[in-house]
């Protein structure tokens, strides 16, 4: 693999996951209206883990945190919502080393994600909501950016042994 593109990999997951976490941000901050709403966007922006993530969040949040209400609680909210995203940035980062092709199509599949997400956003009904769309709109293009860049022609900045 190339070193630039490593960086262009670094660039589009570093991104995902800035969507994934400004969208929960926004989501425990009540920034978009409600908690269901971001944490439907949520189910959107990081599919397929995030279903796992509905199964297991009510339960685990009360084993861990109970009838807390302190600090320790509003952490718990915060990682409870974002591990799915984070769990697929990291897939994410190793689908794009090891396996480029396969990167590349899950990397597209989450900047769909981002981008509707920011469509849902920006163009939704409740003029509140809307201005917070712009930063998933950015994201997505970014890693759009990221992943068109970081393709490399067979033998284009290979060594022999690397394009076998």
């Amino acid at each position: 693999m190339t070193r630039a593109r490593g960086r262009w990999a670094a660039v589009t997951v570093i991104s995902y996951a800035a969507a994934v976490f400004t969208l929960t941000w926004l989501t425990i901050d009540n920034r978009l209206g409600d908690q269901l709403y971001g944490r439907l966007l949520m189910l959107l922006t990081a599919f397929p883990a995030s279903v796992l993530g509905l199964l297991v969040d009510s339960w685990l949040y009360s084993a861990v945190v109970g009838d807390d209400a302190s600090l320790a609680a509003i952490v718990w909210d915060y990682v409870l919502l974002a591990w799915p995203g984070a769990a697929l940035a990291v897939c994410l980062a190793f689908a794009l080393v090891r396996r480029p092709a396969a990167g590349r199509v899950l990397g597209l599949l989450l900047a769909g994600c981002v981008l509707l997400s920011g469509v849902a956003i920006t163009f939704d009904q409740w003029a509140p909501r809307r201005p917070y769309g712009w930063p998933f709109f950015l994201c997505g293009l970014v890693m759009l950016a990221g992943l068109f860049a970081g393709r490399t022609r067979r033998g284009e900045g290979q060594s022999a042994g690397e394009a076998r």
